[in-house]
């Protein structure tokens, strides 16, 4: 052995482990010379366990982890051939715990138990392995796996790898089977329970929403002399509050107190929710009370949870009471505490008292908070009440909310309150809010209603001076507003300044002027614009074909009414109810008895449901085949002739 390789090995292996040796053979150049090595003793701590060593731990790490490597773990091998003493299973269990990464950590782990000589995975790199992979995808069934392995390979795991394993199998999708042989496993490794195992297991079944199965742990620790902590109580009286088990729950928190576990804020706050929730208010205010009385202060959750069981007890008094002394502990409401106390004072109608509300809360009250009230007043129908707070906020600062400031618009609409909506539009720019068309349209479609035309007709002078531009529905609302009180040759004006427009006209658009036609007696132009449609591409619906039926059908010119009508069906526009109570009641006036039922058959035969009107038009021609002498068979299930020939 030449001196100076011996050098360079021994300076490029700082990682490996030291030797010491003596020199037993030499050349008389002294340029060879033999050593014989003595096997190295690996340092052990005071149980006897061999330390791990460090140097070579963070090698092997970043060999694995190399950036640069195109493949680790046969760089890993050669690396380990040039070391005479193998790895510790300790060690291998400190390399896992470097790596990030649960598939260079389960290859490693691969590695160690095919390719080292003499190597055995124990307990402990059992655990450390199924810990990285339960942070994984796919984590569950990969867990499954190491555990069958290590069954098969002998290997006993002690209470930690049940407590490991308990955690896994908690959160799976067969949480309940694999939890059962999970338990299994601590009478196979004769195992004992530990407290920590207890609160792992009642923490598992939990998770999985099985509270009975917890509280019957719970009941075994309680047996053994065992206490949770405080974050298990809690998720322990959570569970079994929302599943309505009272009882078990005050024994539990009872037990608190005399295990020396003292209820905080989150503790008191579940049980006052749970009183309140089964309507016991005077039990969550002796809750409350005693939380404060222990030193805890109550947070925005504690006061909500509070103010809800006086809500839902109706004790309406105490809750504003209690809303008062929340803010004089500077405790800031949210949306949520408003919508509690909305509530109840709409329930008890006492709405007025929300002024008092505001009032008491008036430096937490925000802009948002003032949308979300106009907006649920509105909701609820409480328009007045609604309009109070808008007018509230409307003073709030310099600017306007636009979600406020439609809900209002939309409730006077739907109110048929047009006064106060062209007034809340004209001063829309006030709070820097845009009025946009879609406002515009709003109140146009509520004058309409109105038939309020004069209004319309000054709003829309106004939209083209000042703007916006109106679009296809300012036009569509605006044509058929004109048409509701037969002012036609606005309605055509407006339909040919749109043609001229950007906006082309769609089929609301021609069914709207058809209708404004046809039912104000021009019903030759409605025809025409009937056929106009067809030729640049449209094609008419029910509303349009049901239109144009009516109009025919009551100048009694059946036979264009039914001419349509098979036009319709050829085109594959289907009837509806309203079409076929047309047809018969214009028959039924016609004298066409026969017609008439022959086309309430076809009716029933196209699955079309009749409605009142249709029984009333069948009971006007019943008395009118009577009146004939003509003997008719009544349909058992409506009472009705269904029909004339049998």
């Amino acid at each position: 052995m030449k001196l100076k390789p011996l050098l360079s090995t021994i300076t490029t292996r700082k990682f490996s482990t030291k030797y010491s040796g003596r020199v037993i053979n030499q050349t008389q150049n002294g340029l060879s010379f033999a050593i014989e090595v003595q096997t190295p003793t690996l340092p052990r701590d005071v149980k006897g366990y061999t330390l791990p060593r460090c140097d070579l731990i963070c090698k092997i790490s970043k060999i694995l982890q190399s950036p640069t490597s195109l493949d680790p773990i046969l760089e890993l091998s050669d690396f380990l051939d040039t070391l005479t003493i193998t790895i510790t299973p300790s060690e291998a269990s400190e390399i896992l715990k470097t790596l990030r990464s649960p598939r260079k950590a389960i290859e490693f782990f691969r590695f160690c138990a095919t390719s080292i000589p003499r190597f055995r995975h124990d307990c402990f790199t059992y655990n450390r392995i199924i810990t990285i992979l339960s942070k994984g995808s796919g984590a569950m069934e990969l867990v499954k796996g190491v555990v069958k392995e290590m069954e098969r390979n002998g290997v006993r795991g002690n209470i930690s790898t049940v407590n490991i394993l308990i955690g896994v199998f908690g959160n799976g999708n067969e949480g309940i089977e694999d939890l059962e042989k999970c338990l299994k496993l601590v009478k196979n490794w004769d195992l004992q329970f530990t407290r920590y195992t207890y609160k792992c297991l009642l923490q598992a079944y939990l998770r999985l929403n099985e509270t009975m199965r917890a509280f019957e742990v719970y009941i075994e620790m309680r047996r053994r002399g065992y206490a949770l902590d405080i974050f298990a109580y809690n998720m322990l009286l959570d569970s079994l509050s929302k599943n309505d088990k009272i009882v078990e729950a005050d024994m539990i928190f009872a037990d608190m107190k005399l295990k020396h576990c003292e209820p905080d804020e989150y503790t008191y706050t579940i049980m006052i929710r749970m009183t309140g929730m089964v309507g016991k208010p005077e039990k969550s205010l002796t809750l409350f009370e005693e939380m404060i009385t222990k030193g805890c202060t109550p947070n925005l959750i504690a006061y909500n949870t509070m103010i809800q069981s006086l809500a839902k007890g109706k004790m309406v008094d105490k809750m504003i009471f209690l809303f008062s002394k929340m803010i004089d502990n500077g405790c800031g409401p949210n949306e949520f505490t408003y919508s509690i106390v909305l509530d109840a004072l709409a329930a008890e109608g006492k709405l007025g008292r929300l002024d008092e509300v505001l009032e008491l809360s008036k430096k937490y009250v925000t802009k948002p908070i003032y949308v979300y009230l106009v907006k649920t007043l509105k909701n609820l129908g409480h328009a007045s009440e609604s309009h109070r707070v808008f007018c509230n906020m409307w003073n709030f600062g310099d600017g306007g909310d636009r979600d406020a400031y439609m809900s209002m618009l939309e409730s006077f609409c739907n109110t048929g309150k047009t006064a106060e909506a062209l007034d809340l539009l004209s001063k829309v720019h006030e709070k820097g809010i845009s009025a946009d068309t879609f406002m515009y349209n709003m109140v146009f479609s509520a004058l309409g209603k109105s038939k309020k035309i004069s209004h319309i007709h000054d709003l829309y002078e106004q939209m083209k001076r000042n703007g916006p531009l109106p679009d296809l529905f300012t036009y569509n609302i605006l044509i058929s507003s004109f048409g509701r009180v037969g002012r036609v040759d606005e309605a055509v004006k407006l339909f040919e300044e749109m043609q001229i427009s950007d906006w082309i006209p769609d089929v609301v658009s021609y069914n709207s002027l058809i209708n404004c036609l046809g039912k104000n007696g021009d019903l030759d132009e409605a025809h025409m614009k009937f056929k106009e449609m067809q030729e640049i591409g449209l094609s008419p619906d029910v509303v349009t074909y049901s239109t144009l039926i009516e109009c025919f059908g009551k100048t009694n010119r059946v036979e264009m009414a039914f001419s349509l009508f098979d036009e319709m069906l050829a085109n594959g526009c289907y009837p509806n109810i309203v079409t076929y109570n047309i047809l018969l009641d214009c028959l039924e006036k016609c004298g066409k008895i026969a017609e008439a039922f022959e086309l309430y058959a076809k009716m029933k035969e196209h699955g079309v449901t009749p409605d009142s009107i249709t029984y009333v038009i069948l009971k006007h021609l019943q008395s009118g085949s009577r009146r004939s002498g003509r003997i008719r068979k009544q349909s058992p299930i409506t009472g009705w002739v269904v029909n004339p020939l049998r």
